[in-house]
């Protein structure tokens, strides 16, 4: 095959799929790794196409030539970086729709919560050619996220953060983010509960993460604005993934509840709802005559011993609104104002608190 022949099927194939790797090509056009570099090279002198660390891309600024396909506009490559677990696996679950739906390509990397780490992650995906970043950093909170921070000011690319919201002034106003409003969550929870009938509430909430600080300040506000019993329990325990005492310290706090004579609990995520759920199954107390509970999450609720209710955050349409708000960044043919969207949970009412009259909400799903 001649060198403009192999250049017309090299630009063909790009045009189709927006990105190749030099092993792919290889195959496609039958000739070896040096022949398929230097085509390259020459189309990259060309403006044609771009290289990148193993591959090459279709250079978007240059005219294209010949028919083009009708799977216009060309397809994008966008990288994620999310946690591995159930919640994030449904955000997942959007994102992969809304990215069907709009011609793009994911790549998919797990954060772990080192920003160390992480940094090497978002790397690799700039050594792949993406043309886009949607992730889910660590809480940035001390010196070494600070520097994840700065890392992500030098990108050079379109990022949107998922259940984040960056305090930095650098970068408050230069990122986009999707978020829930975890205020609005527990405050939904914990307005079920008063029209049922609960006056005491208890909070139980994780110690780490970015989402209970949110909900307790939402579980404040709302024994508050409803005229509630403001020195209801509020107990911290260790995140169940992480630590061999949650269920110990669960223990400890159930033995509170019914000292301080709570007859309700929203308890923050299902894993330890649930383990709240089986020790006062063991001692006889039963949910929800005697204890109500509203887990926070919905990730697993429905399937406790007693189904829980629970305030569910909108985990795929967070996932569907990131990529779409990164792929309206990418394709407009003018910059956008910087987007920060907040997104309504809701509540999903199963067994464990009882229906009253005048609840509202979703039914379990």
């Amino acid at each position: 095959m001649l060198s403009p022949d192999r250049h017309d099927l090299l630009l063909a194939h790009l045009r189709e799929h927006g990105s190749a790797r030099i092993s792919d090509l290889v195959g496609l056009l039958g000739v070896s790794d040096v022949t398929v570099r230097r085509d390259v090279e020459a189309l990259e002198r060309e403006g044609l196409v771009r290289r990148f660390h193993g591959g090459v891309a279709l250079d978007r600024r240059a005219a294209t030539t010949g028919p083009e396909p009708e799977r216009a506009p060309e397809a994008l490559r966008l990288g994620l970086l999310l946690p591995n677990g159930p919640y994030f696996r449904e955000v997942l679950e959007g994102a992969r729709e809304a990215a069907s739906e709009l011609n793009a390509e994911l790549t998919l990397a797990f954060s772990d919560y080192q920003p160390e780490q992480d940094l090497v992650a978002i790397r690799r995906h700039l050594d792949d050619g993406v043309d886009g970043l949607l992730l889910a950093p660590p809480t940035l909170e001390n010196s070494r996220h600070t520097r994840f921070e700065e890392r992500l000011r030098e990108l050079k690319i379109p990022v949107v953060l998922v259940e984040r919201e960056l305090r930095s002034t650098t970068l408050v106003d230069r990122l986009d983010h999707v978020v829930t409003d975890h205020q609005a969550g527990a405050r939904l929870a914990v307005e079920h509960l008063a029209r049922l009938g609960h006056r005491r509430i208890a909070l139980m909430v994780k110690d780490l993460g970015p989402t209970a600080p949110a909900v307790r300040l939402g579980h404040t506000h709302a024994l508050r604005a409803l005229g509630l019993d403001q020195d209801a329990p509020v107990h911290l325990v260790p995140q169940r993934e992480t630590s061999p005492h949650t269920e110990q310290r669960i223990d400890e706090v159930l033995d509170d509840l019914r000292a301080q004579g709570a007859t309700a609990v929203l308890a923050h995520g299902d894993a330890e709802a649930i383990v709240l759920l089986q020790l006062a199954a063991q001692r006889g107390i039963r949910v929800p005559q005697d204890l109500a509970i509203i887990s926070y999450d919905d990730e697993v609720a429905a399937l406790a011993s007693v189904p829980l209710t629970a305030v569910a955050p909108p985990k795929r349409a967070l996932g569907r609104k990131g990529i779409e708000l990164l792929i309206s960044r990418l394709r407009s043919p003018r910059p956008l104002p910087v987007h920060h969207l907040t997104l309504q949970p809701a509540l999903a009412i199963r067994a464990s608190c009882g229906r009253g009259t005048g609840a509202r909400g979703r039914r379990g799903h």
